[in-house]
C-alpha cells in the first residue's frame, strides 16, 4: 500500500542549529537516514513504505503479528451499522491491533528516538541502550503491533536531533518555526494557516511538512491534503485498528491528553479510564509531577477523531517531553512506560469493545 505524490524539490530550508545543545547519546537515532535504516533493518517484522513525503522522504510502517487477513468486506461506517456489525470485524482469533505513531510533528524526537528502539527491542532482545523490558515484550505478545517511526520526515529532516532543555522559546521556534521579520509563528499561530505560507517565513519549524501543512490536522473528512495523513487513514481502516497512540512532545511535563468530546461516548470513557491508569504510572516512575485526578475531555478536532472514524479506533494522544528535569534515558522511558501500562490495561478493559460501541 504505497501512496505517491507529486516529486517536489527538498525543503529549501535549512536544519535547524540549536547552540550549545548537548550532544546526542549513541542509542538517539533520529535523522531520516537512520530510522530509514532502522526500519530496512527488520527481520522479524515486516517494514512497509506507506507513503512518499512531498520532499521525498519514505514514511515507513513496520508490522509485528499476523497481519495476513484478507481486507475487510466493508468499511467501519457501514459494517458498524450492518445487521450483525461483525462484518468489519478481522478474522477470529487475530489479537488486538495497536498503532504506534511518532513523528507527525518532525521536531518532537523523543518518540521518534523510541520506536527506533522499540524496533531494536522487537529484533535483537534489548533496546539501544541494552535493556530487556521483558514485561512489555511479553505483553506484546497478546496484540498485534504497527509501528510508525516518523510521519513527517520532511520535518524530521529540518529539525534537530532534540530539544531537551531549550528555552520556552527555543522550542517555539523550532517546533513552529518563525517569520521573515524574526517573530515566533507560534503553536496557535501556526495553525492560523493550512497551509502554512512558506514564502512568508524564515524557517518553518519542524511542525509542517515541506509544502507546509499540519498533518495532525489534516482532518478535514472529503479533503485530505497530505499522502502521509491519507496512508494513515488507509492503514488503520485496512487492519481493523483497535488503538492508535499518537505521540507527540512539549515543553512541561509529560502527559497521556484527555480524549476529545467529539467521539463515541464509550472511546470518551475509555480514554479517560487511560489518562487516570497512564498519568499516574509515569509519575510513580518519577517521570512527571503528581497529575492529580478530575480528567476532562478536551473538545479538539485532529487526525484522532479522523482514526476513530476509520476503524471505530481509540486514539490518544500522548505528549512526551523535552522537560530539562527528565535525562534523554528519562524521555525514552515517558513512551516505554506509557506503552507498557496502556496494553497492561487493555489485557481486562479493552480499547475497544465493537459488539457494545452502538448500542
Amino acid at each position: 500500500m504505497i501512496a505517491t505524490v507529486k516529486q517536489l524539490e527538498k525543503p529549501k530550508f535549512a536544519p535547524w542549529v540549536v547552540r550549545n545543545a548537548e550532544p546526542r547519546p549513541d542509542w538517539w537515532l533520529v535523522r531520516p537516514g537512520e530510522i530509514t535504516a532502522a526500519c530496512e533493518s527488520v527481520k522479524r517484522g515486516r517494514d512497509e513504505v506507506i507513503a512518499m513525503t512531498p520532499g521525498d522522504y519514505p514514511v515507513h510502517a513496520v508490522f509485528y503479528g499476523d497481519f495476513s487477513e484478507p481486507a475487510p468486506q466493508t468499511n467501519w461506517s457501514a459494517g458498524s451499522s450492518s445487521t450483525s456489525n461483525t462484518s468489519y470485524f478481522r478474522r477470529a482469533g487475530l489479537p488486538p491491533t495497536v498503532v504506534w505513531c511518532a513523528g507527525i510533528h518532525g521536531a518532537e524526537a523523543e518518540s521518534v528516538a523510541f520506536a527506533v528502539n522499540l524496533i531494536a527491542l522487537l529484533e535483537q532482545g534489548h533496546d539501544l541502550l541494552g535493556r530487556k523490558h521483558n514485561k512489555l515484550c511479553e505483553l506484546l505478545q497478546h496484540y498485534r503491533l504497527i509501528l510508525i517511526p516518523c510521519v513527517n520526515m520532511d520535518g524530521r529532516a529540518i529539525s534537530p536531533d532534540h530539544l531537551h532543555g531549550v528555552p520556552y522559546e527555543e522550542f517555539r521556534r523550532v517546533s513552529q518555526g518563525v517569520w521573515l521579520d524574526g517573530s515566533l509563528i507560534g503553536w496557535r499561530g501556526s495553525k492560523e494557516y493550512f497551509p502554512l505560507p512558506l514564502d512568508r517565513v524564515a524557517y518553518p519549524g519542524g511542525y509542517p511538512n515541506s509544502e507546509g501543512f499540519n498533518i495532525m490536522h489534516d482532518a478535514c473528512p472529503g479533503h485530505i491534503r497530505t499522502a502521509e495523513a491519507k496512508a494513515l487513514l488507509q492503514l488503520v481502516e485496512r487492519y481493523s485498528v483497535d488503538l492508535v497512540l499518537n505521540a507527540h512532545s512539549c515543553e512541561g511535563a509529560p502527559t497521556l491528553l484527555a480524549p476529545s468530546e467529539f467521539n463515541y461516548r464509550t472511546h470518551v470513557e475509555r480514554g479517560l479510564r487511560a489518562c487516570d491508569t497512564v498519568n499516574p504510572a509515569l509519575f510513580r516512575a518519577g517521570l512527571r509531577p503528581d497529575p492529580g485526578t478530575g480528567f476532562q475531555p478536551g473538545k479538539q478536532v485532529n487526525l484522532n477523531n479522523l482514526f476513530s472514524l476509520a476503524s471505530g479506533a481509540l486514539a490518544l494522544t500522548l505528549e512526551c517531553t523535552v522537560w530539562n528535569n527528565l535525562s534523554f534515558e528519562q524521555m525514552l522511558d515517558v513512551n516505554f512506560v506509557t506503552l507498557e501500562t496502556m496494553l497492561e490495561s487493555g489485557l481486562t478493559d479493552p480499547f475497544v469493545d465493537r459488539k457494545n460501541l452502538l448500542r
